[in-house]
């Protein structure tokens, strides 16, 4: 962990609005200086406390998807020759990063930062007398459910980790060891299972896509129960969430459009993680990190930025783009092509972005592809600043988890409804349903099903973990990757058991001399 003095002195205070259900709940607002002797008083301090435990979602968001997308066969990068300053990022790509990278760290302490914001805003909410239990039960719910978010985000990425459950009050209380994967584990499901005892299912209410009910608490269990491989306890999990008013929306690449985020246009969104363009400092740059390194964005975003060094993450990597069948709209939705010129200056010039669907770049063309699930312009006219939010849950992956757990349970015909129901979204007919039940069979359609659905979506290199195919899978992948990229070295992609887990950041290991590293770093 990092010192007393980090995650105590920066966690508690973020003031937010909490008087309406809108985006304005994770709005931040500064408030002078503000301590634990004079906060904590009135219902909404409580409330603007847990506003601020949520802001750490953007942190990991603005990170996660170098850890979670490109550490898979999903995505690479766009190699910036000019400036080299972007290893560390790539490193992770190709299995060689180590204890000082920085992107993981990031993710580490961000956790921990909410983490301790909620313990905080739970130890003071325990001594209080005045509030409503109502209300109680509400901020109580949010937070436990937010705890449990943050401990399952911390474990399945980094193994055992110190559990704090109260708030660092003194230097004794910030340097814990580390507590088992179990430990952890367990500590997430009895969080969870709380707060899915104090909250309310979502009413659809614009905004509540960015707060923690039953629908998110529910799938996050199930999830964490399968992570575990045990899927008789994250089904009926699972069947719940069904009947709770979700729904698949008719048209697959609307879902991201920041035009339809509001949950009362978006019945499929269950969570996402908040943002907000303007000068508040809660915005989102998703777009400019996915497209193409190229020094002005103007042709593609309506705004003039240089991404060289920038862009170019989150690359569709030929093997991914060649499991999609023919009319499978998700690929058009998913993937997109950006084509243009090299200047004299070896800078890509781009002239327009084109479909990707039957695509062969004409002679003299330079054609680069980028991720389109979330290209939505014209983008406003300040640079870095979009609306975008970033999903971590919807109905589309619930459906397919319920498949998956219906055949890992035995009952695979069962399951096939489940399946269909996201493939005929995608094809627009039933012409393409799939019809295998055996087990086996199944289980392979399902996991090429959640490639294809949840693509750059964070969830295929914990896919592959689950199933226990993240070596032999990416093994292979790395042998055509370092053949495809001669920029790779020829040490990258190799795929042992220790690197399903990141290492502990060396700066928290230099802080607690209680931490050890995990095996192979």
């Amino acid at each position: 962990m990092k010192s007393n003095k980090y995650i105590y002195g920066f966690c508690l205070f973020a003031a937010a609005v909490f008087s309406s259900c809108s985006k304005d709940f994770l709005t931040l607002y500064p408030e002078g200086n503000l301590n634990e002797g004079v906060f904590y008083k009135s219902d909404a301090d409580y409330q603007q406390a847990l506003a601020g435990a949520y802001t750490s979602l953007r942190d990991i968001a603005n990170n996660a998807f170098w850890m979670d997308e490109m550490r898979s066969d999903n995505a690479t990068y766009d190699y910036y020759a000019k400036d080299r300053g972007n290893a560390a990022r790539e490193n992770i790509s190709t299995f060689l990063d180590e204890a000082t990278n920085g992107v993981t760290q990031v993710r580490y302490q961000a956790a921990y930062t909410g983490i301790n914001r909620i313990n905080a805003l739970l130890d003071h909410l325990a001594a209080n007398t005045t509030m409503s239990d109502s209300l109680k039960n509400q901020i109580t719910g949010e937070a436990k459910a937010l705890r449990g978010h943050y401990y399952f985000d911390l474990v399945r990425n980094f193994g055992g980790v110190p559990l704090y459950l109260h708030e660092t009050l003194g230097y004794g209380d910030a340097f814990l060891p580390r507590a088992t994967a179990d430990e952890v584990y367990g500590q997430v499901i009895s969080d969870l299972k709380d707060a899915g005892n104090l909250l309310a299912p979502s009413s659809f209410a614009d905004g509540q896509t960015g707060r923690m009910n039953k629908g998110v608490v529910l799938t996050e269990l199930a999830a964490v129960y399968m992570q575990r491989k045990d899927y008789a306890s994250a089904l009926p999990l699972l069947q719940d969430v069904t009947k709770m008013g979700y729904t698949l929306l008719t048209s697959f690449g609307s879902i991201f459009d920041p035009a339809n985020e509001l949950a009362s246009k978006n019945k499929e969104v269950i969570f996402d993680v908040q943002y907000q363009s303007g000068t508040t400092g809660q915005s989102s740059a998703f777009i400019y990190r996915f497209i193409p390194n190229m020094p002005s964005t103007k042709v593609l975003l309506g705004v003039s930025f240089n991404v060289n060094g920038y862009g170019g993450w989150n690359v569709p990597t030929g093997n991914l783009m060649a499991i999609f069948e023919p009319g499978d709209a998700r690929f058009d939705a998913s993937v997109g092509v950006v084509e243009g010129t090299i200047d004299d200056k070896q800078d890509f010039v781009p002239t327009k972005v084109v479909s990707a669907v039957n695509y062969t770049a004409p002679a003299g063309v330079t054609a680069k592809y980028f991720c389109k699930k979330f290209y939505f312009p014209p983008y406003p006219n300040t640079n870095q600043n979009t609306d975008q939010n970033w999903t971590l849950y919807r109905y589309g992956d619930v459906l397919l988890m319920l498949a998956d757990c219906l055949n890992e349970t035995g009952a695979p015909g069962d399951a096939l409804p489940y399946l269909n129901q996201v493939r005929i979204r995608a094809f627009g007919n039933t012409n393409h349903n799939i019809t295998v039940t055996g087990q086996a069979g199944l289980r392979t359609a399902i996991a090429l099903e959640r490639r294809r659905e949840l693509a750059f979506e964070n969830k295929r290199w914990q896919d592959l973990i689950r199933t226990g195919q993240a070596i032999p899978v990416m093994t292979a992948y790395g042998v055509t990757a370092k053949q495809t990229y001669p920029y790779m070295l020829p040490q990258s992609f190799t795929v042992t058991q220790d690197r399903l887990l990141y290492p502990i950041p060396q700066h928290e290991i230099e802080l607690n001399s209680k931490l050890t590293q995990n095996s192979g770093y």
